[in-house]
């Protein structure tokens, strides 16, 4: 991880910390535990995110393109192959054409998530070989 990357996750799990309260406000019900883990974004060049799903249905997020810095917190459920994060708090460090208050993901057959973005581009949040 080069350092810019470092610090930058550094400064969300710190921001993350702050948003759970809110995402436990929420009242989640508890989330399909196949699908339980941390999960990181490939396949958009120039670009980090990581995804958290708690086993109790909260998620936290996070997301690095250029300039732009995205968390998020909430409630996430399952619905045959599409998983929805629902948004509780949202943060970004400044003006976000991405924004979103719902988000879905396509269960893959391997067990990731994959994301359209504009233009689209599509990437799969997977979970490390061997780890959740």
């Amino acid at each position: 991880m080069i350092p810019r990357r470092a610090a930058r996750a550094r400064a969300f799990w710190l921001a993350l910390a702050a948003t759970l309260p809110a995402a436990e406000a929420a009242g989640c019900e508890a989330g399909d535990p196949s699908l339980v883990g941390h999960y990181y974004l490939s396949g958009v060049m120039e670009t980090g995110s990581e995804l958290l799903l708690r086993p109790d249905g909260r998620f936290d997020y996070m997301l690095a393109y250029g300039a732009l810095d995205e968390i998020a917190s909430g409630c996430w459920s399952r619905r045959g192959d599409m998983v929805t994060l629902a948004v509780s708090k949202f943060e970004a460090s400044m003006d976000d054409p991405m924004k979103f208050d719902r988000l879905e993901l396509a269960v893959t057959p391997r067990g990731g998530l994959s994301r359209r973005f504009e233009g689209g581009r599509t990437g799969v949040y997977s979970r490390p070989r061997g780890g959740r």
